[in-house]
């Protein structure tokens, strides 16, 4: 078991301070830990433990996560592309961080994605081929008997499931499949094996069809847990001519301080919003809260990406067959064991409108353009068996709609992460900026049509969907519809698929090394030094990069 900390001890000294006690924190003070038992380190968390919380190991209860006290729920600042919506923006705020509260998908983007992280940091660790090592580490296939021995690990702390081996037979599965196939998404036998283009079936983290959390998969033995505790700052010193960090300032104004180094894993929002509590940051916008600088490091908070998805309800022919959940035929004991879906299609786009769109934003934009070349995973489309709305359209769980989503995932606008007060328990100033470039709406577009084509053109949809389901003042989206009334209809129904990264990232404000650049002894591990955007969910990218920052910090 676990150690919980006396903050009242006068011996507050420890090889390594961790803050943040997510799925990259976790994985650190459980690794650092197993390679040395001699090593001390202290692991600070400003959320509880959940282990006994009764809403965490059910798939099917993840919505009614959101806003409890598991989850810091912010909100971002309002969208000016979005006609002023404010968006929800989730963040894991429990021992286990974002796995506490998070969908629990299993996939790692294209290889092209890593490939051009590499090349944009001038590290080939970082590569395809430089991680596939940790997500092997990190994972415990389903499949031993099957699956690529190349591409997965079959021991590794997270185990996995696919909607086939935890035996989800959904009605939908191959009428949908069928129906992708019609417009060309053929079905890709192995979504997570460096191509995730096509039709994959959907892989989660579930052990007997549970969440994973974090903290239960990587034991924290001998670690000293400090839970519910915020923390303030890195405490820095000038020695020698070089800043230093020496320990934390907690928010009730404790020290404890580090022999080795202090890590920052509190996620893209709180650790960029720790780092500039620190000092560290850009000297006017640390000066307008109060902050002195100490290390001037304009890039913090900077490059903010994340997913955008725009979701649409349709409604089904024959709801008594029990194809969504909240039907009365709906009713295999199974179905409690993962999301209800089944496929996740991945697709590209075309070069040349996807281009021009590029060039709006971009100049000069030439056919290598990183987005361009190699064939990229731009869009992602999937369907889910199950809807349900509160107000505008209003819609019951009753199993009458399922919901599909448009998703772009890898999108050009970026924004930023900074500081609202020097207070650490007040939130960040989030502005994602979200469909800021037109190659993100084109792109939306295309999914949205994709879509609109799979349900609503297809021989298979026309058998499932009697129609699209739509806010007051709309009309059911259809392929004639133009751009701007995709857009309007985005600009109504869009969220974030809540997977940020990039505010503190490799190459700007950390080395790939994860060093913070200006500061001895202070690094930072988890998504916040992901430069690029990954074509899929991140959970298992994090875990990772977390594995291989163990390796190079023992190096």
């Amino acid at each position: 078991m676990s150690f919980l900390a006396d903050p009242t001890s006068a011996a507050n000294t420890y090889d390594f301070i961790i803050v943040g006690a997510g799925i990259a924190g976790t994985v650190l003070a459980s690794r650092l830990r197993q390679r040395n038992f001699s090593l001390s380190i202290l692991l600070v968390e400003a959320g509880a433990d959940s282990t006994n919380h009764p809403l965490v190991p059910s798939p099917l209860t993840v919505q009614l996560l959101k806003g409890t006290e598991l989850d810091w729920n912010y909100a971002t600042t309002p969208q000016r592309h979005l006609d002023g919506q404010s968006l929800y923006a989730p963040a894991g705020k429990a021992l286990g961080g974002g796995s506490v509260i998070n969908y629990g998908l299993w996939t790692r983007g294209d290889a092209a994605d890593y490939d051009s992280w590499a090349r944009l940091v001038g590290d080939p660790r970082w590569s395809y081929e430089g991680l596939l090592p940790y997500f092997r580490k990190s994972e415990h296939h389903y499949d031993s008997s099957s699956a690529n021995e190349q591409h997965h690990g079959f021991s590794g702390p997270v185990h996995t499931a696919s909607v086939s081996s935890s035996k989800r037979t959904y009605t939908l599965r191959e009428p949908l499949k069928a129906a992708y196939a019609t417009i060309g998404i053929n079905e890709n036998t192995d979504g997570n094996a460096g191509s995730n283009l096509g039709l994959s079936e959907v892989v989660e983290s579930r052990i007997n069809g549970s969440r994973v959390v974090a903290s239960d998969s990587y034991p924290l033995h001998g670690v000293q847990l400090m839970p519910d505790t915020l923390v303030k700052r890195v405490l820095i010193e000038g020695k020698y001519g070089k800043m230093v960090a020496t320990g934390v300032e907690l928010a009730d104004g404790k020290l404890y301080h580090a022999k080795r180094e202090v890590i920052l894993s509190a996620g893209a929002f709180r650790t960029p919003q720790l780092l500039m509590l620190s000092g560290i940051g850009a000297g006017r916008e640390l000066q307008s809260c109060g902050v002195t600088q100490i290390v001037n490091a304009p890039e913090v908070g900077k490059n903010l990406h994340d997913h955008l998805g725009v979701k649409q309800w349709w409604r089904l022919q024959n709801p008594e067959a029990g194809h969504s959940l909240g039907s009365p035929g709906w009713n295999d004991p199974k179905y409690q064991y993962g999301n209800p879906i089944d496929w996740t299609a991945v697709q590209t786009v075309p070069h040349a409108p996807f281009k021009t769109a590029l060039s709006i934003n971009e100049r000069p934009v030439s056919d290598f353009h990183p987005l361009l070349l190699p064939q990229r995973s731009h869009i992602s489309t999937y369907i889910q068996y199950v809807a349900a709305n509160e107000t505008n359209p209003t819609i019951p769980l009753d199993g009458s709609h399922i919901t599909s989503l448009a998703t772009v995932l890898l999108p050009t606008s970026r924004g930023t992460v900074t500081l609202g007060s020097a207070n650490p328990a007040d939130a960040p100033v989030i502005d994602p900026n979200y469909y800021a470039s037109e190659a993100d709406r084109y792109r939306v577009r295309m999914g949205v049509r994709t879509l609109v084509h799979v349900l609503r053109e297809t021989s298979e949809g026309k058998a499932l969907i009697a129609g699209e389901t739509v806010p007051d003042g709309y009309k059911p989206l259809t392929a004639y519809s133009t751009d701007e009334e995709i857009d309007a209809r985005v600009k109504h129904s869009v969220q974030s698929k809540y997977h940020p990264a990039g505010t503190a990232s490799m190459g700007k404000v950390v080395d790939t090394n994860f060093r913070v650049l200006g500061v001895e002894s202070l690094r930072v591990v988890d998504a916040s030094v992901i430069p690029v955007p990954i074509s899929s969910p991140i959970q298992a990218t994090v875990y990772a990069l977390a594995e291989q920052a163990v390796d190079i910090i023992c190096s």
